[in-house]
Formats: C-alpha cells, sequence, structure tokens
C-alpha cells in the first residue's frame, strides 16, 4: 500500500510538473493550443534500456513533426509516463491520464504501454475516456480477441516468435531435441510453439518445461533438462529466470545451444552471462537498419541527430502513423480516426500497414541475432 501510495503522489507530481509548464508556455505567448501525446515506457529497472529507445523514438518523431508544421496547425508535446511495469500501477497510471479532462492539456494520443500489466482494463480506460492508443511492440495475440476501434496494435503477436523459431530450427537444427523452458505468463508462445512442432509431425523433438513446476530451482531443472538429452533450450521468462536458466545450462553442458528473447534478458543478459554469452542467440524485432523500405525514414532520423537502437524505430513509426491517420481523417477525434483507421493503407518503415479493428492484417516477423565476439550478427 505504501508502495501505491507513493508511486500515485510521483505521477501525480510529474503530470503536474508537466501541467505547470505547459501553462508557463502558454503565458509566454504560444499561437496555437498544444496537442499531447503520450508515450507510456520503462525509464527505470530492468527494462529501462528498452523504455529509453521508445521514448527517444516517440521524441524524434515529434520533433520531426513540429519542425514541419505540426498537426493541423497545432503543436504537438511529447508527455512521458514512467511505467514500473506493476501490476498494481499499470491501471491507475492509465486512469490519472484519462482522469485529465481539460482539452488543452488530454492526452490526444497514447503511444504504449511497453509493458501490458492488466491489459484489458487499460486498454479499455483509454478507450473509454476517448484516447486514441498505439501499441508499438508485439502483443500475445489473445489480446486480439477484445479490442478496441481506437486501439491499434502496430507490429502483430508475439507468438510470431513461435514459427520463425521453427524456420530457424528446421533450416539449422532439424532433429536436435529441444527444451522449452517457460513460465505462466509466456504461455501463448509457447503453446503456440507446441503446435508447430505437431503440425510439423516434430513433437517428439520438443520437451516442454515449466518453471513454476519447478519452483524457480535452476539446478534442479538443469539436471532434468540434461537428462534428457535435449540440445537446444528455448528460454522466455522474465530477466532474472531468463537469464540464471541459460547460465546454468551453459555452465554445465557448454555445448548447449541457447535461444532467448531480446527484450526479456536486456540488459542483464551480457553482464551476466560473461564469455557464456557466446554464441546464444536472441529473438527481437529487426532493427530494420539494412530494409530499403526503411531507407527513407533513416535518413530523417540521422537528419535528426538519431542514430535509431533497438526499439527506437518503433516508437518512432508509432507516432508517425498517429500522425498520418490525424492528417487523413483531418481531426484529432478518437471516433474519427478509429474510423479512418479502418480499411486505409498507411506507410511505415518495414511497408505498407493496413488493420481489421486495429490488428494488423500481417504481423510483423521476428529476427534473430548470434551474439559473438561482443556483437549482436542478425543470422535470421
Amino acid at each position: 500500500m505504501a508502495l501505491f501510495i507513493n508511486y500515485f503522489y510521483f505521477i501525480m507530481f510529474r503530470i503536474f510538473k508537466y501541467l505547470t509548464l505547459v501553462g508557463l508556455f502558454c503565458i509566454a505567448g504560444f499561437a496555437h493550443a498544444q496537442v499531447n501525446v503520450a508515450v507510456i515506457a520503462p525509464t527505470s529497472g530492468e527494462s529501462a534500456q528498452i523504455g529509453k529507445e521508445i521514448v527517444d523514438g516517440v521524441r524524434a518523431a515529434v520533433d520531426e513533426i513540429n519542425q514541419t508544421g505540426g498537426l493541423l496547425g497545432e503543436k504537438v508535446n511529447l508527455l512521458p509516463i514512467e511505467d514500473m511495469c506493476d501490476n498494481s500501477l499499470s491501471l491507475s497510471t492509465a486512469q490519472m491520464l484519462a482522469l485529465n479532462k481539460e482539452t488543452e492539456y488530454k492526452a490526444s494520443a497514447v503511444i504504449g504501454p511497453y509493458c501490458f500489466n492488466q491489459y484489458q482494463a487499460v486498454t479499455d480506460t483509454f478507450a473509454k475516456a476517448g484516447i486514441f492508443q498505439i501499441i508499438p511492440t508485439a502483443v500475445s495475440a489473445n489480446y486480439a480477441q477484445n479490442g478496441h476501434s481506437g486501439l491499434v496494435k502496430m507490429v502483430g503477436y508475439q507468438d510470431q516468435q513461435a514459427k520463425d523459431f521453427f524456420d530457424f530450427y528446421s533450416k539449422h537444427f532439424q532433429s536436435l531435441r529441444v527444451a522449452l523452458i517457460s513460465d505462466a505468463q509466456h504461455q501463448d508462445i509457447a503453446h503456440a510453439l507446441q503446435q508447430i512442432f505437431i503440425q510439423n509431425n516434430q513433437q517428439d523433438n520438443l520437451i516442454s518445461y515449466s518453471f513454476e513446476d519447478y519452483q524457480f530451482d535452476y539446478g534442479k531443472l538443469t539436471d532434468v533438462v540434461l537428462e534428457n538429452r535435449t540440445q537446444l533450450a528455448f528460454i522466455l521468462g522474465d530477466a532474472e529466470s531468463a537469464n540464471q536458466m541459460a547460465r546454468k545450462l551453459k555452465i554445465e553442458d557448454s555445448k548447449q545451444i541457447i535461444f532467448l528473447n531480446r527484450y526479456q534478458v536486456a540488459p542483464e543478459f551480457e553482464i551476466l552471462m560473461g564469455d557464456l554469452a557466446e554464441n546464444c542467440y536472441l529473438m527481437g524485432l529487426p532493427s530494420l537498419k539494412d530494409s530499403p523500405e526503411f531507407a527513407e525514414t533513416l535518413v530523417k532520423l540521422r537528419l535528426l541527430g538519431i542514430e535509431p537502437e533497438g526499439l527506437a524505430v518503433y516508437g518512432y513509426s508509432a507516432a508517425k502513423l498517429w500522425a498520418e491517420l490525424v492528417k487523413k481523417s483531418g481531426s484529432f477525434a478518437y471516433d474519427k480516426l478509429a474510423k479512418t483507421l479502418q480499411g486505409a493503407s498507411f506507410n511505415s518503415g518495414w511497408g505498407r500497414l493496413m488493420f481489421t479493428n486495429g490488428n494488423p492484417v500481417n504481423t510483423l516477423h521476428y529476427s534473430i541475432y548470434q551474439y559473438k565476439d561482443g556483437e549482436y550478427t542478425q543470422v535470421y
């Protein structure tokens, strides 16, 4: 309870401080009212670097929009909101944003959140408040079932990595026995991978394990995995669980091939693993730097002094998608943006985007990176 109260006052202070500054700027003589776009991402804790990348990307897009005249004659203002990825605080953060009813200060759009704690309640809150929402990173496919017309899942679904992993496995490691190690939070991805192995008559090569079944005893789980003669481990869990499991497996069997989700293990992975990180594989959304379709956007970012890293390109693309929607609809209103979204085509750094009920027609494929000689090399 004390943590909740402290965080409540922290968020309210941040918003009050922000609104005070806006008021001072307005008194100083802005010609137009500002339109606020909020970005919700962690800027502290284990996911701070990922959150910083998203915020930097949105900021670059907002700067570019303002340098070219704003949107519909309005200046766009960025409102970064700290997201501590805490179940008890995610909803209160959304509610506090929704409570800002004054037109001058209310968020017209939200980019994020990055963490999906209380996903349904959070998205319901924004939809009820008429705040258009774009999620710039992959979400669980289960979330597509109950959506809102003004809720955009920009790049698609997390369980796409199951198919991309299997395609890579089939080309390079077929016939090797795979240990699928996951926690309760990643069962959708685990289930998708199990189904793909079954569909391809490879079910005998996949053995599934649950962190919870072994009370997160990494040593005991490692012993069982190695007793079953598995040669490759695909690990899905939070940063501590995934990193510790990978480390334990590599210590006991240096030849073990490890696959991890890049966003779940960063940034502790390289530090904790040390030399054991060599040749491990990490899955993540593509950097797009080498994509011909992203070349024009990359030039724009570099002219703004931004060298896009990690998820920055997705924060940037989300803000630009919102801006394009505003221009197409000629309005910032939730209902008009949602109506324009249906059936329209939008430009992105990786191709044209189309949506049905906020769900992408085509989900973005994951890339696979191999950690070698202190660097990540894209191998898929």
